[in-house]
């Protein structure tokens, strides 16, 4: 699995689609941790569960915990979910990328 994070327009789908093949990407992860949190699903438990779908993919995250924390509740959940499951990813990945202003940066 390699997992690739940055914030939004960094560049980060152009590098995935680049380094490894289209049918690999899981792009816009960051939504379907909102998704879960919707479906009143725990992100990280869902995550954990289901690993094995994701241990031959490329998983891109928009990194959504910088800037002003969100007023709406859902929101600051949803902020909190993506970096506990960019954590669980990150130890579990082969790689993790970090893209900002379209240069990558290779953390594991």
């Amino acid at each position: 699995m390699v997992l690739i994070f940055g914030g939004a327009y960094q560049g980060k789908h152009e590098y995935a689609v680049e380094h490894s093949d289209k049918g690999r990407i899981l792009g816009e992860f960051h939504l379907r941790i909102l998704d879960l949190i919707k479906e009143g699903k725990d992100p990280v438990a869902y995550i954990r569960g289901h690993m094995d779908e994701y241990r031959d993919k490329v998983i891109i995250c928009d990194d959504i915990s910088c800037g002003v924390v969100p007023v709406d509740p859902l929101m600051r959940k949803w902020r909190e979910a993506v970096g506990y499951c960019l954590n669980v990813l990150a130890g579990e990945s082969d790689e993790v990328i970090r893209l900002f202003c379209g240069i990558s940066t290779k953390i594991k």
